[in-house]
């Protein structure tokens, strides 16, 4: 009988600790995830092309299927890498939007990473506005060569034209001296 009192205790010890996990599940500090999401990040944007888009696709299916701030960081972070083709910062804006803020204004390392992602997005984004006016600056002054080079292709055209023609009027101005009877001066 004391057997059976210690295996139900035992069992009831179990079946507690058992609930007690579905209740209050075992979390991992913010810090140590957004350790993992910046290793993550490491360990992507070094990886081949190949690798990560199966990672890009990954995150886009664990975020379709649970979504979670967690997943939306990973996804956005894989948004962000450099040289993708699915690089894409409107999305990445919005999945760092969607970030929820903990109560009272706390600090939160997984909040502050969200904010860092979005400042980045925004100085990429002000950086390609600057890249793109400086490149339509140069089309412009590209634009202007070419009207300046094309008016000197004419100038020269219209120089060469006048030129042979000159070199037409010497040479009958020639022909006409050698025709012509040289005169003698009387003594």
């Amino acid at each position: 009988m004391r057997h059976r009192h210690s295996f139900v205790g035992i069992l009831s010890m179990l079946v507690l600790g058992l609930a007690g996990c579905a209740v209050t599940p075992e979390r991992r500090p913010e810090r140590s995830q957004v350790e993992d999401l910046l290793a993550y990040y490491h360990r992507v944007s070094a990886a081949p092309l190949d690798v990560q888009r199966k990672e890009f696709l990954d995150a886009t299916a664990i975020l379709d299927r649970t979504p979670s701030d967690d997943s939306r960081l990973r996804l956005a972070l894989a948004l962000m890498l450099p040289g993708v083709p699915w690089r894409d910062d409107s999305r990445v804006v919005q999945l760092l939007g969607a970030i929820e803020v903990p109560s009272g204004e706390q600090a939160s390392p997984r909040r502050d990473l969200a904010v860092l992602l979005e400042k980045m997005v925004q100085v990429r984004r002000d950086d390609h506005k600057r890249c793109e006016q400086k490149m339509e600056a140069l089309r412009d002054d590209r634009r202007k060569v070419e009207q300046k080079l094309d008016s000197t292709r004419e100038e020269c055209k219209k120089a060469d034209l006048l030129q042979q023609k000159l070199d037409e009027l010497r040479d009958i101005d020639r022909d006409l001296r050698s025709k012509r009877p040289s005169r003698q001066t009387k003594p």
